[in-house]
């Protein structure tokens, strides 16, 4: 979706936690049934084919106990929802509910090491946050769950890897993303309504599963506060599943979602009502479909491939994507891809800390940019996960930014085949427009709540924005200049700022955190006293030093730690 409509909720900052890379899941080759007709092949080791399955819930931690922060959760999934323990990886949707605060919840193999991943992200106090995951699974045939914070949690089974030579069905077809459904202003559901996306054109009927991207638009509550879609086989029975749960009303909020449909298509539930977006992003083949390897899945142990809050990034350590920017990643030889025979990838993709009302598009390196969305915010300071599973280019996957965030991007897996040639030139990213003053400063630890204007003509009468500097939705760093003992004197106590001190900065109806970093002193003439020589976003706090002198300028550096939204 490409411009979801504008309203206002809170957010909060993304928490990973530190991990280690496993190594790939080691199988020998089976013969399969289900899978299709099969041949000796040299396929990778690991390479699986995919099954779909009705949905089933398999946990649901409202009937047992809640999970408490810290806590790792092992589920055991072969033998359950049609799944054999011969199976390589799951699909999954991951619901967190009545979480107690920020947080975020990590899926992995049982029986390893927690990576260096999340996939799904709380932003508040008893936000409900589902996702999609793909994993190998570990030990015993479970899957483990690890929670940052006290959250229930609810586990659906959408399907299941088994190990796979060259085979007809179960294979992945990674197509250009295309709008199948569209309910605005048509056929908007009511309470306990259902919309049914029939099957698409060119899709063979027998098709292990539509990948399909899809987004909740409008959305409404019931009178108890809750709200959620569930997607499953056409004209078949619905079950107890659920793929996008309603935290707020009027909610924009995208998963994806891999089901395999009846001859009728699929099912669209609403509980409480709203509209819905459907973009097909592939299917899975079926009996019948051409042997190949091609499009066979080979799961990985988690691993992260970008991270703009540190590393890795292209960008620079610390940089944002920002509004109207791109930034490629390469995917060949990461994370257990190899450095070539990857034509896709099943990724987990989070935007934080938005700084602005937007989107995030993933697509193939050097390829045109489709006209579609994975991940929506509503406002800045959104944090959204949505599962992401597409073709490579051969110079990676590129992830475009419309109103800028940050973005944290973890591989699952990757599929057998070639990458589309990058035909397109690499991505230039140039400055986004100012977002300007006037603005409000609030720096508790010192007492300081003050009006602030653009341009030094008004430091007489309140702390001014040097205009040479940039604003806080740019790369780059905002500068504050204020007087410590003549006129309002609003930066006196400047120098009793510690290593941790919160700045706010509020302009318009977005609020700025920021984090002194240290303080120091410098010339006048020092550049760096509204400058940057990064695209970090940063703060400085700008002040006559010593008091009654203007020999020296003090200076207090911070980083944007949050954005909220109200």
């Amino acid at each position: 979706m490409k411009n979801p409509p504008r309203r206002y909720l809170r957010s909060l900052t993304l928490a990973v936690r530190q991990g280690v890379i496993g190594l790939l899941l080691t199988v020998s080759f089976i013969l399969v049934s289900h899978v299709g007709e099969q041949s000796v092949s040299a396929a990778p080791v690991g390479a699986s084919a995919f099954r779909g399955v009705s949905p089933l819930r398999v946990l649901d931690t409202r009937e047992t106990a809640k999970p408490t922060a810290g806590s790792y959760n092992p589920v055991l999934i072969a033998g359950l929802a049609e799944v054999p323990s011969s199976a390589t990886a799951v699909v999954l949707n991951v619901t967190a509910i009545d979480a107690t605060g920020e947080g975020y919840v990590t899926v992995f193999p049982w029986g390893e090491a927690l990576p260096n991943t999340s996939n799904v992200n709380i932003k508040r106090f008893g936000q409900m946050v589902p996702n999609l995951v793909t994993v190998r699974l570990g030990a015993e045939g479970k899957v483990g769950l690890y929670s940052s914070i006290s959250a229930n949690l609810l586990v659906d089974v959408f399907g299941y890897y088994s190990a796979s030579g060259a085979t007809s069905a179960g294979r992945f077809i990674a197509l250009t993303p295309q709008r199948l459904l569209d309910t605005r202003g048509r056929a908007t559901a009511g309470e306990d309504g259902v919309v049914r996306l029939a099957m698409p054109a060119g899709i063979p009927a027998n098709t292990e599963g539509l990948v399909l991207n899809v987004t909740a638009v409008n959305s409404r509550l019931r009178a108890n506060g809750f709200g959620y879609w569930t997607a499953f086989p056409a004209g078949q029975a619905r079950g107890t599943t659920s793929n996008i749960n309603i935290s707020t009303p009027d909610q924009t909020i995208a998963n994806q979602v891999i089901v395999k449909p009846s001859s009728l298509g699929v099912d669209f539930y609403s509980y409480a009502g709203g509209d819905l977006l459907v973009d097909l992003m592939g299917y899975y083949t079926g009996a019948g479909a051409a042997v190949s390897e091609d499009g066979l899945f080979v799961p990985v142990s988690p691993t992260r491939l970008l991270d703009t809050r540190s590393t890795p990034n292209p960008l620079g350590a610390n940089v944002s994507l920002h509004h109207d920017w791109t930034v490629e990643v390469g995917t060949a030889g990461k994370g257990g891809i190899p450095n070539s025979g990857a034509m896709a990838v099943a990724l987990n993709v989070t935007m934080t800390r938005a700084l602005s009302e937007g989107y995030i598009t993933v697509y193939p390196a050097g390829r045109l940019r489709p006209d579609s969305s994975n991940l929506n915010a509503d406002l800045a300071g959104t944090t959204a996960p949505n599962h992401v599973q597409l073709a490579t280019g051969s110079r990676g996957v590129s992830f475009y930014s419309y109103g800028g965030a940050d973005l944290i991007v973890d591989i699952f897996g990757w599929f057998v085949g070639t990458p589309q040639v990058s035909t397109q030139s690499a991505p230039s990213n140039s400055l986004p427009d100012a977002e300007g003053f006037p603005g409000y400063i609030s720096i508790p630890q010192i007492g300081l709540t003050s009006l602030v204007r653009d341009g030094t003509q008004f430091v007489d009468i309140d702390p001014a924005h040097l205009v040479e500097s940039r604003t806080p939705n740019q790369p780059g760093n905002v500068a504050i200049f204020g007087h410590r003992t003549s006129f309002g004197r609003e930066f006196r106590n400047i120098d009793k700022l510690g290593e941790n001190s919160l700045v706010y900065l509020t302009i318009g109806k977005k609020m700025y955190t920021y984090r002194v970093t240290d303080i120091d002193i410098r010339l006048p003439t020092d550049p760096l006293l509204y400058a940057s020589t990064s695209n970090d976003q940063t703060l400085s706090l700008v002040a006559c030093h010593p008091p009654y002198s203007v020999k020296y300028r003090i200076v207090a550096h911070a980083v944007l730690i949050d954005i909220d939204e109200y």
